[in-house]
């Protein structure tokens, strides 16, 4: 093999690397939305859900000042207020897209709410919640996938039903 064709053979190892990658977190990172802009996402297939409100929520409230958060140990329904966001243009209630109990809260927010807005999947996450089983095997039942999401989104693009 000549050292150019050696050369190429490497760089396309690296990349089909990379990309496998690239798919594998792609996959394990998939969130679910509500029609009111919270969304869920599984954590490592266990009965854990980390869940915070979508890029088109952050982007309507404006810039997040302020966030309450639950209690570690709440136990919230589905439908109920789980935490309030205060932005320069108003108030928000978010609802608990899925029955759980608060596991764990993104401390990071108390000091700096606009993560919320700069990253609402990656460090803007809200709460993380433990779920039962039931609950977790009707996650893609009950909710919209990224794909149904983004469908729903054009869908409503013209009303302010959403």
């Amino acid at each position: 093999m000549s050292s150019s064709s050696l050369f190429l053979f490497r760089h396309a190892i690296k990349f089909h690397s990379i990309r496998q990658f690239h798919l594998t977190s792609r996959i394990f990172q998939e969130r679910f939305y509500t029609k009111k802009h919270e969304w869920v996402q599984i954590l490592n297939n266990k009965n854990e859900v980390r869940i915070g409100i979508s890029d088109f929520a952050q982007n309507a409230l404006g810039d997040v000042v302020y966030c309450e958060l639950p209690s570690i140990g709440t136990k919230v329904q589905r439908d109920q207020t789980f935490a309030t966001l205060e932005s320069v243009k108003a108030v928000a209630d978010c609802f608990m897209p899925i029955d759980g109990e608060i596991s764990s809260i993104n401390e990071k927010l108390k000091t700096q709410a606009d993560l919320i807005n700069k990253s609402p999947y990656e460090n803007g996450w809200l709460i993380q919640a433990i779920i039962d089983d039931k609950n977790k095997n009707e996650i893609g039942n009950e909710l919209m996938n990224e794909k149904k999401y983004q469908e729903f989104l054009e869908k409503n693009k013209q009303t302010d039903d959403h």
